[in-house]
């Protein structure tokens, strides 16, 4: 640590309606650019490979690390859903602290998560002083919506939801009675017994005497739990990170690539790498060992980000303005670009052909060649025995276990479709956007259509690289309803954001196709309801339809095609 460096606690921060936030400050023994850090989860808790305190110390900043509104050391009234007042109080934060004799002017926001989130919003304030914005895992209610395709991301909600009622109950003792603790006790032991209540709003969480998350409206979407910005709005360097198997890995790279084309002349850097939204941004992700080189304390990634603030504090050249380093799976190394996806990326599209069934592939052919693709694969949903979640994009607050895991079980059931490219003579590496055409009919009015990109390895592993999902009611607009008439035919779009994967030869590339991945997805019941407020659920038969199916993605062309 630098010796020089001096701790302050509680230092107090008073926001524009007089209430008063405290955190903690490491500063240098003489007036240093200041990075700020907002959390609600606890100001001496931080703990992310990403950008912390220390390494800020480190390089000779101060960093301050606050409380939010109503949380921990801050006074004030916390809510669920505050991001109006998150933003007010970032703005007033930046203000205070470039005030300050320890801060030379410059300021930084830096966060994870919900701290990259708040980041992201006080940059779009447009505090005076603020000099730059590292955020890390973001995402807008827009781009979810979108990405989830009018379905909830259960597990997600349920697991912050009850990592928050425990924080709440330790921290408020007049709640703690013998009823209470023991309702809590049973939701942290077995999470998924309550996510699979019916109906899904009278679930045991929402009878946590005294707990101040409305729990009902928070799942049936009537209170909105992500906020959204304007990229046009932030006009101050950005260096945002994320991982492949980040929850928020699209959304984080929309906000690179959204924000540099509204202001071209700002400098935006971008990173991914193989990692999920976790803490720890390890070489080991899933059951893959990406090599040690994949790390985040290996590739230096907070010196890269305080290294890219100070030559922007500094007026230093700046070059290239845009700049992305991306970790290409499957060849395990580390790429640069100055846009995204990279420059030469082309277009190709991939038609399923007939014959999936239970343990059984279907062809996966490239659409310049001619195959007779005019059958139709069905496969009955049963909301009462759905696809159980199993690796990929997946938070790990609950009992999941995000990144790259087998799913070759799934492929097993009588629920589930998938389809293979013949074995790769030679390598391909898809570096962009992946996403899945898919006509379907239903016997019922509403359904899921979810996807994955696979990676089938020649031992017979089958590994998640990329997904997505269309609730089939939301299939024009994630904010509109409008159930498919039994027996008609509609085509779905299924956004699987992006990746980098390089398929090797003697891989095979794939999609799987079903209509659950429980608890990340809250199950449809196939009725055309909001399924938060029902407790009928319905078996659908789902009929993929391979003519005019296909699988769009950005192939980065080279030697190795």
């Amino acid at each position: 640590m630098n010796p020089d460096a001096v701790w302050h606690r509680d230092i107090e921060s008073p926001m524009r309606d007089g209430v008063v936030l405290r955190g903690d400050l490491w500063r240098p023994d003489r007036p240093a650019p200041v990075v700020i850090f907002r959390t609600p989860y606890g100001r001496r808790r931080i703990s992310s490979d990403v950008l912390t305190p220390m390494a800020c110390v480190e390089f000779g900043w101060a960093a301050f690390v606050q409380d939010t509104r109503g949380r921990f050391g801050s006074d004030g009234e916390w809510k669920p859903v505050m991001w109006d007042q998150e933003a007010l109080d970032t703005h007033d934060t930046v203000e205070w602290a470039a005030a300050q004799p320890w801060c030379d002017g410059t300021v930084i926001l830096a966060g994870t998560s919900y701290g990259g989130i708040l980041s992201m919003l006080g940059g779009a304030a447009r505090p005076p002083h603020l000099a730059g914005v590292a955020a890390a895992m973001v995402t807008t209610g827009r781009r979810d919506r979108v990405e989830m395709g009018g379905a909830l991301r259960l597990d997600h909600l349920f697991g912050w939801m009850i990592y928050m009622a425990a924080d709440w109950l330790a921290r408020n003792p007049e709640y703690a009675d013998a009823e209470n603790t023991a309702l809590l006790g049973s939701l942290l032991a077995d999470p998924a017994a309550a996510m699979r209540t019916l109906p899904l709003a009278a679930n045991p969480l929402a009878r946590l005497r005294g707990f101040p998350l409305d729990v009902e409206k928070l799942l049936t979407g009537a209170e909105q739990t992500l906020p959204e910005w304007r990229p046009e709005a932030i006009e101050v360097p950005v260096f945002v990170t994320t991982g492949w198997y980040d929850v928020y890995a699209s959304s984080t790279i929309d906000t690179f690539t959204e924000g540099v084309a509204a202001n071209p002349e700002v400098p935006y850097r971008l990173l991914i790498g193989p990692w999920a939204h976790t803490g720890p941004l390890q070489h080991v992700q899933g059951e893959l060992n990406f090599g040690v080189s994949a790390s985040a304390a290996a590739i230096g990634l907070p010196a890269r980000q305080l290294g890219f603030f100070r030559q922007c504090a500094e007026s230093a050249p700046v070059l290239p303005l845009r700049q992305v380093d991306y970790f290409l799976m499957g060849a395990d190394e580390w790429m640069s670009a100055d846009q995204w996806p990279p420059r030469g990326v082309v277009s190709r599209r991939f038609r399923l052909v007939c014959g999936a069934g239970a343990g059984r592939a279907g062809g996966l052919e490239s659409d310049e060649v001619q195959v007779d693709d005019g059958g139709i694969d069905t496969y009955v949903y049963d909301p009462l025995s759905p696809v159980p979640s199993r690796g990929g994009r997946l938070l790990h607050l609950g009992r999941l276990a995000p990144g790259p895991i087998d799913l070759g079980r799934h492929c097993e059931r009588g629920d589930t479709l998938h389809y293979l490219t013949e074995p790769l003579e030679q390598a391909v590496d898809v570096v962009g956007s992946v996403s899945m055409t898919v006509r379907v009919s239903l016997d019922r009015p509403d359904s899921d259509v979810f996807v994955r990109l696979v990676d089938r390895y020649p031992d017979g592993r089958m590994l998640p690289v990329a997904e997505g999902n269309t609730r089939v009611r939301f299939r024009d607009d994630p904010a509109v309803a409008d159930p498919l008439p039994p027996g008609e035919t509609a085509t779905i779009t299924v956004d699987l954001g992006y990746t980098a994967q390089r398929f090797r030869g003697g891989h095979q590339l794939g999609v799987v196709v079903t209509s659950s991945n429980f608890p990340h997805v809250d199950r449809n019941l196939n009725i055309a309801a909001p399924g938060a407020a029902c407790a009928d659920p319905l078996p659908v038969t789902v009929g993929l339809h391979t003519a005019g199916s296909m699988l769009t993605l950005d192939i980065l062309p080279g030697e190795r095609i």
